[in-house]
């Protein structure tokens, strides 16, 4: 006897893409929708209403520009980050998410109509053009292709074994000469698509197809097992529709037929043969069914209709209906009615595979619907004697009532049923307690239908009795009547057609008022909204609770309408905070107080879940530096510990003045501490939970009130006891973590009583604990930090332990990474000191960290260490400073200035290497031969005039400039031959995209303007023709991870005709352009020396090549570097260009 409610709706409107949405999919684990249209695919989050992926499918070829084909089948697979896209001309796509790549895994030449994958996503099938089946794995690798239509009926065919003829057989009511009547075939519907069907069984060990025969023109549905291997074929079924649907737990198959006055969803079992059915409220050939979908628990089955057009320009819906059965009879619990006009056409729609009872729901005008339901009983509230005890059952059009204090009747009966006018969605009794015995129905076209009961003039035709009355029924029964009917006006209309459930949690407050809750279309959030009557109708009206301080009136309506106890403080911080001894005070229920408590979230619900109306005078609460959950349990721990102790404290303070004055100052000062500590034993329980509560737990705060508990049990009479605190710990903490917690404090009693109110073995901790008992303290704790993994304070315990313990401490640095920590232990003049920095050292030069290990050897002494890796790192500085601590010889000196030379050249620290060697090892002329090689003209003129060599100036220095200048125009002339051709060609690819869209592609001339498209269709052709299928050669085509690379590196190609050339050759130009900007110190550089030794010629020739690249550059930029580009590409700065 329950109903379905609408918890909450999800709504995503106008979402930004191009083209027309065709169908989805979900990817569940990252929460969003994969849509996909004439254009290609978009990934969008509904919760942060954001587009995450767009993968143009139109670009790459895989669809049409004209809109001709469509996608047919999308399927996210959950392990690749991979989604697999199927197109009606017969491409199977497979996109990778994160990269945006695209594979074409293979073709089909006569098309595909349907792809589907099993619920393992170990198999895919997919249904040709050509009639045919084709079962793959998941790595698209063919395992068997066959005809659709089968002649034989299937390894599950009956077995006659001669009881008994036809014609001699009971046929019931319809007499003998049913078994001389000859079977009629009877055509497919006549809004039938003729398109084949596809559903698998729950456990993906069996599949159904529905076809339509071509011999006889009816739909028949066919099983298969995983195997692809026949199973059933459907009896004939006269007005078989196309929808199709398995029943996850694998029971019954769900399809419709037309009847001659009705239409039904009937049911097949697994051999083909009918079983069971219920009939639509809809006459004859007034809709169509475009599908059914069972959810994921087999609970409920959704069925998608559509109006047939009866007359011209009449206004059609479709309707999304949600059916459940329960004691054989099923039961209409939901409709809703979409408009097929403009936005708010059904495009496609699927029950969510991981929750149960969430809906989604997709619209031609890129509109996404979430629905999330839950089960509920709606009863009267059976608070007093005058209330009947009432339950309503909705059932489509009825309302079914069981007035339970006068007759338990089993469903589907009931006491009486309320006819409506439309399908009930909603059912509500009044919030009044004397007038608990009425009801109202909100119904699917928004009426709100009151039923009061009393004395009614006349006998209401909408009020039928069920299974009660006659001679028979002897207690006196009054039924209610139909008192009035609301119809809701919203501010939009438009936002009914688009979603037509807007309310949910509709509540009936008192005479003619209302409220209820609907959700925002812009963002995340929930709006109350207040209905009050008018003399013909209802208007909403959105309203908000001014803040009165009435804490615990807000608290019940919170709770009654669900709303989240959050909003209590977000809606108002200040107020909340400098009020909250009277919340406490007003809630006045530790249970209460709990449940603020475990609501409580780090985010402000007046931002994301009930955030103001845009145009509302209202503000969200404003930032603090502090974190909210740890504000509040603080501020609400501070108030209960301060509110008032005990009452009968205070009293027996002022017998204690009548005793003497010795019994007096005894009994204070028991009261004094009585008083001190039951401070938080009111509030005991709630004062645990803010600890608990906190966004880093206080667990050994909260094990220490525990304790405290214990102690003074017998001194504080009627409280909570320690036992009782530490059930309740249990169940906000793990037992596990509570337990390592109290083991974390080194108080061996706190962990018994943790211990012996768990579940563990008393074998399992009494003997560690005993062990650790016996050691000394420090070891103690070292031990208990090593067995909870806080192995810095492990380590800090071991240190103060001995140096006999030093070997074990030193393996645990280096085990746990700890020399930071460890080092902080011991004086920087100790062995242990210096062992750990070696230690550390050893682990940097691992980590190929040889600087700061060269730091911390020279730091504790180890030079050799040191230089070594100092050495390594080519640190030249450091490693000389080292050296003279070690009191190298001259000759050692020498080898080491050498090798760090050579690490330097390396690095091509050519200036740097010049120094060690003229320093160190005495040979300025292999110091001036460096210089020359990294161009430090003058560096090296210094040191030839110091030496007084001048002779190297005509031996070496100005060959090597004269050669330098040579090599900078053979540079020149190579970047300014590269920038032109690339310039050249750019401009030629710009117009031939300019002259694309004006015709087909086959009318391009042929020539060099045809190179453009070669790649790209090589590409195409090459995939066609390797990987179509055909019924007498089946074959996937699969891109190697070599091809893929390939791709990959074609993708922004200088070769002619490349897809992105235009985007290849706009980068490599940057790069000319860069790569001839760095250039400029040292070509200055170069002119000076030139200048210097009298090349006026070369000097000349030099500078007037490199300012006229500089100035093709710079006289191009305008031309290449369009505003477009500069906003997709890198483009090189125009102050990079001055010469």
């Amino acid at each position: 006897m329950r109903n379905l409610k609408l918890l909450r709706t999800l709504e995503f409107r106008d979402i930004q893409a191009p083209g027309k949405p065709q169908c989805f999919s979900l990817r569940t684990e990252q929460g969003t929708v994969l849509i996909g249209s004439e254009c290609g695919l978009i990934e969008v989050d509904p919760v942060t209403r954001e587009v995450k992926n767009e993968i143009p499918l139109v670009a790459e070829g895989f669809l049409p520009e004209d809109g001709s084909d469509c996608i047919v089948g999308i399927q996210d697979l959950l392990d690749q980050e991979s989604v697999c896209v199927a197109t009606a001309s017969g491409d199977v796509i497979l996109c990778n998410l994160s990269t945006h790549q695209l594979e074409c895994v293979g073709s089909v030449a006569s098309g595909i109509s349907i792809m589907s994958w099993s619920p393992d996503q170990e198999l895919v099938l997919l249904a040709t053009g050509q009639q045919t089946l084709i079962m793959m794995t998941r790595d698209f690798e063919p395992i068997m292709e066959q005809q659709i239509h089968q002649d034989d009926f299937g390894e599950s065919k009956f077995i006659t074994v001669g009881w008994g003829k036809k014609e001699t057989q009971f046929h019931g009511s319809e007499g003998r000469q049913a078994a001389f009547q000859m079977q009629l075939h009877e055509s497919a519907l006549p809004w039938d698509d003729h398109r084949p069907r596809v559903t698998w069984r729950g456990d993906g060990q069996f599949f159904a197809v529905s076809v339509v025969c071509p011999e006889t023109g009816a739909r028949k549905v066919r099983v298969w097992n995983r195997e692809f291997a026949l199973q059933s074929t459907s009896e004939p079924v006269a007005g078989l529709g196309p929808a199709l649907a398995w029943k996850p737990s694998g029971s019954l198959i769900a399809s419709t037929q037309d009847k001659p006055n009705q239409q039904d969803v009937v049911f097949f079992e697994k051999n083909g043969l009918l079983h069971g059915h219920f009939t639509l409220p809809f006459f004859k050939d007034e809709v169509k069914v475009n599908d059914l979908l069972w959810n994921a628990d087999s609970s409920v089955l959704a069925v998608w209709l559509e109006d047939l057009q009866r007359e011209e320009h009449s206004a059609l819906k479709t309707y999304v209906q949600l059916w459940t059965v329960g004691n054989y009879h099923w039961y209409l619990k939901q409709s809703m009615p979409f408009s097929t006009s403009g936005k708010s056409k059904i495009v496609s729609l699927m029950w969510d595979p991981v929750t149960p009872y969430r809906l989604h729901v997709l619209c031609q005008g890129w509109h996404y619907l979430c629905y999330d339901w839950h089960w509920t009983t709606d009863r009267s509230s059976g608070d007093n004697s005058i209330d009947l005890a009432n339950v309503a059952v909705i059932d489509g059009n009825r309302v079914l009532v069981t007035v339970f204090q006068q007759t338990v009747i089993p469903p589907p009966m009931c006491t009486y049923r309320l006819l409506l006018p439309h399908p009930a969605n909603q059912v509500m009794f009044s919030a009044h307690p004397k007038k608990s015995n009425n009801l109202a129905v909100l119904d699917a076209s928004n009426q709100i239908s009151v039923y009061k009961c009393g004395d009614s003039p006349s006998v209401d035709p909408t009020v039928k009795l069920g299974a009660v009355g006659g001679n028979g029924f002897k207690v006196a029964l009054r039924t209610p009547h139909l008192e009035k009917r609301y119809i809701i006006q919203f501010e939009n209309s438009e936002n009914q057609e688009v979603n037509p459930l807007k309310l949910s949690f509709l509540t009936w407050i008192e005479e003619d008022v209302f409220l209820a809750i609907s959700h925002s279309q812009s963002s995340q959030q929930s709006v109350i909204h207040h209905l009050t009557v008018t003399p013909s109708e209802m208007d909403e009206e959105q309203g908000q609770l001014n803040v009165r301080l009435m804490f615990r009136e807000a608290f019940e309506c919170m709770r009654k309408l669900r709303i989240n106890l959050n909003l209590i403080h977000d809606h108002n911080p200040k107020a909340f905070l400098e009020n909250v001894e009277t919340f406490i005070r007003q809630i006045d229920s530790v249970n209460h107080i709990n449940l603020f408590f475990t609501e409580l979230k780090e985010e402000d619900v007046t931002k994301t879940m009930y955030p103001p109306p845009v145009n509302s005078s209202i503000r969200p609460s404003s930032d603090t530096s502090e974190k909210k959950l740890d504000l509040i349990c603080d501020a609400m721990r501070t108030a209960m510990e301060n509110i008032d102790p005990h009452k009968y404290g205070r009293c027996r303070y002022w017998r204690l003045l009548k005793n003497r004055c010795v019994v007096v100052l005894v009994r204070l000062i028991l009261l004094l501490i009585l008083v001190f500590f039951t401070r938080y034993l009111r509030y005991c329980l709630s004062i645990l939970t803010s600890h608990v509560k906190k966004t880093t737990p206080e667990l050994e705060i909260v094990l220490q009130k525990v304790h405290e508990l214990q102690e003074n049990a017998a001194s504080v009479p009627d409280t909570v006891t320690a036992e009782e605190a530490l059930k309740y710990l249990l169940l906000l903490v793990d037992v596990n973590e509570l337990y390592d917690h109290s083991l974390g404090t080194y108080d061996f009693d706190l962990v018994l009583m943790v211990a012996e109110k768990s579940q563990k073995d008393p074998k399992e901790y009494l003997p560690f604990l005993n062990t650790l008992k016996k050691m000394e303290t420090n070891y103690q704790r070292f031990t208990i930090d090593k067995y909870l993994k806080r192995f810095e304070k492990a380590i800090g315990h071991l240190s103060k332990c001995g140096p006999e313990f030093f070997p074990e401490c030193l393996n645990l640095i280096k085990d746990k990474n700890l020399y930071k920590e460890a080092l902080k232990l011991y004086p920087p003049n100790s062995q242990q000191y210096q062992a750990i920095s070696i230690a550390y050292g050893e682990h940097l030069m691992q980590e190929q960290l040889h600087e700061p290990a060269g730091l911390v050897f020279a730091r504790c002494g180890a030079h050799s260490k040191a230089l070594s890796a100092f050495l390594t790192c080519g640190s030249w500085q450091q490693a000389l400073c080292v050296a003279a601590q070690l009191h190298l010889t001259k000759d050692q000196l020498a080898d080491l200035a050498r090798t760090l030379a050579g690490k330097l050249v390396e690095q091509r620290k050519h200036s740097d290497a010049a120094i060690v060697l003229e320093q160190y090892a005495q040979d300025y002329e292999e110091a001036v031969l460096l210089l020359l090689e990294g161009a430090a003209w003058e560096e090296a003129l210094r040191l030839v005039y110091k030496y007084d060599r001048l002779d190297i100036i005509e031996t070496n220095i100005k060959p090597s400039i004269l050669e330098a200048q040579k090599n900078y125009m053979a540079f020149l002339d190579s970047q300014t031959a590269t920038f032109s051709r690339h310039k050249n060609r750019l401009l030629v690819v710009r117009e031939l995209k300019e002259q694309v869209p004006q015709g087909p592609l086959d009318e391009v001339p042929h020539g060099q303007e045809s190179d453009l498209f070669s790649e790209t269709s090589s590409v195409v052709s090459g995939s066609e023709m390797s990987g179509r299928y055909s019924h007498s050669n089946s074959r996937i085509s699969a891109r190697s991870s070599k091809n893929r690379r390939k791709a990959e590196r074609k993708k922004h190609s200088l070769k002619e005709g490349s897809p992105q050339e235009d985007l290849a050759l706009l980068e490599a130009l940057s790069e000319v352009v860069q790569s001839t900007e760095k250039s400029k110190d040292e070509v200055h550089r170069l002119l000076k020396m030139l200048f210097l030794f009298e090349f006026d010629e070369q000097g000349r020739e030099l500078q007037t090549a490199f300012e006229g690249a500089l100035q093709l550059m710079e006289r191009s930029l305008p031309e290449i570097w369009t505003l477009t580009d500069q906003q997709n590409s890198t483009t090189p700065e125009e102050g990079d260009l001055e010469s």
